[in-house]
């Protein structure tokens, strides 16, 4: 894959999700990082750890 595409790859992008305001809360009380937290929470889900190479 050429360098400029391999960048464009790893580039972050903005989602918007929903979650119950008490549970907002609660994170939020514990200082939750939710990018951290999403990020972690997919690639277990996918059974990935790393973006694969193609």
């Amino acid at each position: 894959m050429p360098p400029f595409r391999d960048e464009m790859e790893e580039k972050a992008v903005k989602k918007t999700l929903t979650i119950p305001k008490w549970l907002d809360d609660l994170a939020q009380d514990h200082k939750v990082n939710f990018s951290h937290v999403l990020q972690d929470a997919l690639k277990k889900y996918l059974g990935v750890n790393q973006r694969k190479a193609e």
